[in-house]
């Protein structure tokens, strides 16, 4: 009877062994998942970069101050009108993010611009995003672009690791340093080969407002230490309809 009971336990491990490849396999999200509107889509003008760190300078945005003073007024005439242009309110710094459909509530964010190599800064602490604070404010023209590390050897999971499961239609709340809260909607999520991460749809300076998300994603090299793939999500504000807007590139423009 235990002889027999011992062999029922070891087959038992045969099959959980056998399955476990199979239902881990079954559980991965797929490699793309949505589709990016037209209204973004941006052809690439340049070579593929090898990582999403390196990333084209934008113009410098004017400070508070210089858009609160760029308002300028007609002249007034007896019985004419006046005609006031107002520089639009820049939106407040993004302080927080949250994903809820991925367990991400409230994590911080930290402003961050280029390392030495001109690559994009991604803050040490995995449970922190770091914003692009040389680009567009999650609200203005172009993208906001978030980054963070997946995950560290000595940290653990990072905030951003389960961003390879969100799914078209997951809101993502961005709140900002005013309080206000900016809602978005995951559109487009995609894995790349590193190598060929597409910087000119990610790095997008002007256009419809736009969100993109992006950590270390795919299977682990042991030989560079690093993810061989990159998972970008991509979001726009809940609601928002930019079926008949186009966005003007480099080749259209010639």
């Amino acid at each position: 009877m235990a002889a027999r009971l011992r062999w029922a336990l070891v087959a038992l491990g045969a099959v959980l062994l056998v399955g476990t490849p199979a239902m881990w396999f079954f559980a991965q999200p797929s490699p793309t998942a949505g589709a990016l509107p037209d209204a973004l889509q941006v052809e690439e003008q340049g070579a593929a970069q090898d990582t999403p760190e390196t990333s084209p300078t934008p113009a410098e945005p004017a400070d508070e101050t210089e858009l609160q003073e760029s308002a300028s007024t007609g002249d007034i005439t007896r019985g004419g009108s006046v005609t006031i242009e107002v520089a639009p309110v820049r939106p407040a710094k993004p302080v927080s993010v949250s994903i809820p459909s991925i367990g991400i509530e409230d994590a911080d964010i930290a402003a961050v611009g280029l390392d030495s190599n001109g690559a994009v800064e991604i803050p040490d602490d995995v449970m922190e995003v770091g914003w692009y604070d040389r680009g567009p404010r999650p609200g203005e023209d172009g993208n906001a672009f978030m980054t963070s590390h997946v995950d560290s050897r000595t940290q653990g999971r990072g905030v951003l690791f389960d961003l390879r499961r969100s799914e078209p239609g997951d809101l993502i709340e961005v709140t900002h340093e005013d309080g206000m809260v900016s809602e978005w909607e995951v559109v487009f999520r995609e894995r790349i080969v590193k190598g060929s991460y597409p910087m000119d749809r990610v790095f997008r300076f002007d256009g419809p407002p736009g969100l993109v998300i992006d950590t270390c994603g795919g299977p682990f090299n042991s030989n560079t230490g690093s993810y061989e793939n990159i998972d970008i999500v991509y979001a726009v504000p809940l609601g928002a309809d930019y079926s008949n807007v186009e966005v003007e590139t480099a080749a259209q423009t010639g």
